[in-house]
C-alpha cells in the first residue's frame, strides 16, 4: 500500500474552503515557528550547563500472588536516553539497580535537541520526553506493565469519520478517521503472538489507497492486511488516539461507503461538510444539520457498534467527472499531493480535539529507531 497524499475536492466551494485551510495551516506554521524560536533561544542560554536525568522504573501491574505488587522495582532493565535534532540522533544507555533506579549525568544542554528516555520491558516499549530547558528535571517514574496477548482487552471507545472532500477529476473521496483505542486492563497488549488475527486491525472501504497513519504508540509500524491495515505496536493501559487518512473511489452521483469495525465502537460519529456530499443511513437514521464554527455540516451519530460489524453509509450529491477533468486530473493530483495532509490537519483541528505535537513525534521516532537497533543487536 503506497503512502501518498489524499485528494482534495476541485469544486469552486471546495477550493474556497481549501484556501481557508491553507490560511489556517500557515497560521499554525507561524505559531510553531515562534514557539520553536523561543525554545531555541531558551536552550541557547542554558547551553553551557550540564544536566542530570534520573528516575526509576516500576512495574504497575498488580501482583497476582497475594501482595499488592504496584510500584514494584524493575531491576536490570536497560534504559536509553535519546538526543535528537532534525539532522542527527544519539543515545546512551544504563541499567537499573536493584531498586529500579537509573541516572544519566553530564548531559550537555544544546539548542534544538530533543531529549527522551525509554525502556523496553516484556516486548513492549515505554518512554517519555524530557525537558532540560530549566535545568535538571524532577525524578522520572517510568511505569511498565506485564505483557498480555489477548485482544479481548482492547476496545474502541469513540470512532469519528470525516468525509473531507470529493475530487471530481479523479472520482475519489478523501476521508479522515480518528479512533480512540482503549485498554481497560492492567497489562500491556502486545500484538502478533497468535498470528494475524491477534493484530490491532482497522478496516478500510473497498479500493482505498493513499493511506497515512499517525499514532502516539511508541515504535508502532503499519502493515497492510486483508480489507484494511494493522498497527504493529504495543498498547499500554489507557486511551490512545490513532488518526488515519485515505481516499476511495466512487462512480456516478452517489455511492455506498462500507467498512468493518473489528473492535466495534462505543460511539460512532460520521461528518461531512454540506458542500462536499450528502450522507444518510437507514440503520442509524438521517443526518442532522450542525454548525462547526461558521461552516455547515451533516452529522450521523450511533452507539454500540458491535465487534466485527460492517457499517454502510449512503453518499450522494457527488460531483461527476467531465472530459476536461480527466485531462487535467494528473496535474491537479500532483499539485495537491504535498499540501493535502497539511490542509486536512488544519481542517481537523477545528472539528475534533487531536494534538500530535511535532516535538513529541520526533522523540517517539528517536525512541523507535534506537529500540529497533537494540532489538537487532540483541
Amino acid at each position: 500500500m503506497n503512502l501518498v497524499s489524499v485528494s482534495i475536492c476541485s469544486r469552486r466551494t471546495a477550493c474556497a474552503a481549501l484556501a481557508l485551510l491553507f490560511g489556517l495551516a500557515l497560521a499554525f506554521a507561524l505559531l510553531f515557528g515562534l514557539a520553536l524560536a523561543f525554545a531555541l533561544g531558551t536552550a541557547a542560554e542554558a547551553q553551557s550547563a550540564a544536566a542530570t536525568v534520573a528516575g526509576r522504573v516500576v512495574n504497575a501491574t498488580p501482583d497476582t500472588t497475594g501482595g499488592n505488587g504496584t510500584g514494584g522495582a524493575v531491576a536490570g532493565a536497560a534504559v536509553t536516553l535519546h538526543m535528537q535534532t532534525l539532522e542527527t540522533q544519539d543515545s546512551v544507555r544504563t541499567i537499573t539497580d536493584a531498586q529500579g533506579r537509573f541516572r544519566f549525568e553530564g548531559i550537555a544542554v544544546e539548542p534544538g535537541v530533543i531529549y527522551a528516555v525509554s525502556v523496553r520491558y516484556q516486548d513492549a516499549l515505554y518512554g517519555e520526553q524530557v525537558s532540560l530547558r530549566e535545568g535538571d528535571p524532577p525524578p522520572l517514574t517510568i511505569r511498565v506493565y506485564d505483557a498480555a496477548y489477548d485482544l479481548d482487552a482492547i476496545r474502541v471507545g469513540a470512532s469519528s469519520l470525516l468525509f473531507a472532500g470529493a475530487d471530481r477529476a479523479t472520482q475519489t473521496i478523501a476521508a479522515l478517521e480518528i479512533v480512540k483505542v482503549v485498554n481497560d486492563s492492567d497489562h500491556t497488549f502486545v500484538p502478533g503472538n497468535q498470528g494475524p488475527m491477534s493484530l490491532l486491525r482497522f478496516g478500510l472501504p473497498p479500493g482505498a489507497d493513499g493511506l497515512q497513519v499517525d499514532t502516539r504508540l511508541l515504535g508502532a509500524d503499519i502493515v497492510q492486511v486483508d480489507r484494511g491495515f494493522a498497527v504493529l505496536g504495543s498498547v499500554p493501559p489507557g486511551t490512545h488516539d490513532i488518526m488515519f487518512t485515505y481516499r476511495f473511489p466512487y462512480e456516478g452521483g452517489e455511492t455506498e461507503f462500507s467498512k468493518s469495525f473489528p473492535f466495534g465502537a462505543d460511539s460512532l460519529r460520521v461528518l461531512s461538510p454540506d458542500e462536499v456530499l450528502r450522507i444518510s443511513d437507514a440503520d442509524f437514521g438521517e443526518a442532522e444539520a450542525v454548525s462547526i464554527g461558521e461552516r455547515a455540516y451533516q452529522l450521523i451519530e450511533a452507539a454500540g457498534v458491535e465487534r466485527g460489524e460492517r457499517v454502510s453509509v449512503r453518499l450522494s450529491g457527488l460531483p461527476r467527472t467531465t472530459l476536461g477533468d480527466r485531462v487535467g486530473g494528473a496535474l491537479a493530483s500532483a499539485r495537491y499531493e504535498y499540501v493535502a495532509p497539511v490542509a486536512l490537519g488544519a481542517f481537523l483541528a477545528g472539528l475534533i480535539p487531536f494534538a500530535i505535537w511535532r516535538r513529541r513525534r520526533a522523540a517517539a521516532q528517536a525512541i523507535a529507531a534506537d529500540a529497533a537497533d537494540a532489538a537487532a543487536d540483541g
